[in-house]
């Protein structure tokens, strides 16, 4: 069975809101999805799952910091995962929505956009990158 987090992560990448806000929605959902993972996998995969967590989290604070309206949004999460619900198929999951920020954090540095963001949506990327890593090393 593939996961339950199919459907919303996809209602989310393909009809999410554009922009920054978006950006962060894929951020906050990811992390919070690649976190819930890692508890439910074994200790190796486990611990590659909550270091993907961390990098996710630490780009939605990067984004945080350089944007701080998105610090009021609601958050974003995929729902538990489910016990008939594919491991490998939810870090799938986890890394479509990663490699959909990163589509979406290098449309915004085609848009005007000042130094600072546009060094913040490096600092992103890197982070985004790193977590793919992460999870790539998590396949089990």
């Amino acid at each position: 069975m593939v996961s339950m987090w199919q459907e919303p992560a996809s209602a989310l990448v393909e009809r999410g809101e554009p922009g920054w806000a978006g950006l962060w929605e894929l951020l906050d959902a990811a992390g919070h999805a690649a976190l819930t993972l890692s508890l439910a996998v074994p200790l190796g995969a486990g611990v590659d799952l909550a270091f993907a967590a961390i990098e996710l989290g630490e780009a939605r604070d990067e984004l945080e910091w350089a944007r701080e309206d998105l610090t009021a949004r609601a958050p974003v999460r995929l729902g538990p995962l489910h016990i008939g619900d594919s491991v490998d198929g939810a870090r799938r999951v986890v890394g479509r929505l990663v490699e959909a920020a990163i589509d979406r954090a290098l449309v915004l540095d085609d848009g005007a956009i000042t130094p600072d963001e546009l060094a913040c949506l490096g600092r992103v990327l890197h982070k985004l990158h790193a977590a793919l890593q992460e999870l790539a090393r998590a396949a089990v």
